[in-house]
């Protein structure tokens, strides 16, 4: 079976803690795999408010849409550990960026995952993709 892997960056922009919560433990008592996906979107709307910017508007009436994703799992969290979300901005293209997620079990000093997710710039009016506003671009470059 050929298995995800993600060429992580070696410096990140920001970075967060969310804890795991009950809700987030599935079957096996552990933090459920789509939990992750909820806590990489956290993180991703905690950093654009740490920016001055929403997932509606991230500069010039911009909106953005995850275009897609992809998450290396490395270990495993559980009830009440924190965990640290680092985020890496870059490859950006015209319509197009992408957001790398490294995620730590504070508890446990264990990287938890590896992400990344495809986002594209959108007009949810028209539905059609946007060009990346400049300004969003500076932040980060």
């Amino acid at each position: 079976m050929a298995r995800i892997k993600i060429d992580m960056p070696p410096t990140y922009f920001f970075k967060t803690l969310i804890p795991v919560h009950i809700t987030d433990i599935n079957y096996g008592n552990h933090l459920a795999n789509d939990k992750v996906l909820s806590i990489m979107h956290e993180a991703r709307v905690r950093l654009l408010n740490e920016i001055g910017c929403s997932e509606l508007d991230i500069g010039n009436g911009v909106s953005i849409i995850m275009g897609d994703a992809a998450i290396e799992f490395k270990s495993e969290g559980f009830y009440g550990n924190d965990i640290a979300v680092e985020i890496a901005v870059s490859d950006f293209g015209s319509r197009s960026f992408e957001l790398y997620y490294k995620l730590t079990n504070l508890s446990t000093n264990a990287v938890l995952a590896y992400a990344k997710t495809g986002i594209v710039c959108f007009n949810y009016q028209s539905k059609k993709t946007e060009i990346v506003p400049e300004s969003f671009k500076k932040i980060f470059l």
